[in-house]
């Protein structure tokens, strides 16, 4: 299997537990990517009152995917919950970063992808499938 060690897959849209599901069974299938569940530093609440923070966090996210990557230069599957967070992302690693987007979701209008997928048209499978060609392109 051809491993791309500089790779950064984003993932925006759908449900947590849609990109949740996507990413477990993505790294399932690439034990030797990390990932950044960027859920995990988000909270909604905090968020709309103070995008500045929200940046903030997401930036030294992106800072521990800098190190992670120097140290064992593998690539990263990112999960993306919020647009400012997306932004933030996309300026971090402007070069690096191939950006899929899942669903039709208002909130990520305007925004630049790669690739968009309509989560309700598709099984997480045929998903999932997609997701596994991009890691081999």
């Amino acid at each position: 299997m051809l491993i791309i060690l500089h790779m950064l897959l984003l993932l925006a849209g759908a449900s947590d537990t849609a990109r949740g599901l996507l990413a477990e069974s993505f790294l399932g299938d690439h034990p030797n990517w990390k990932h950044l569940a960027l859920e995990d530093i988000y909270d909604p609440e905090q968020a709309t009152a103070d995008d500045f923070q929200t940046a903030f966090n997401t930036i030294v996210a992106c800072e521990c995917v800098r190190d992670a990557r120097k140290a064992g230069e593998c690539p990263v599957l990112i999960t993306c919950p919020s647009a400012t967070m997306l932004e933030t992302v996309q300026e971090e690693f402007p070069s690096d970063l191939v950006c899929v987007r899942l669903g039709v979701e208002q909130e990520w209008e305007g925004h630049s992808f790669d690739h968009e997928v309509n989560a309700k048209k598709c099984s997480l499978k045929e998903i999932g499938g997609f997701l596994r060609k991009l890691a081999k392109a």
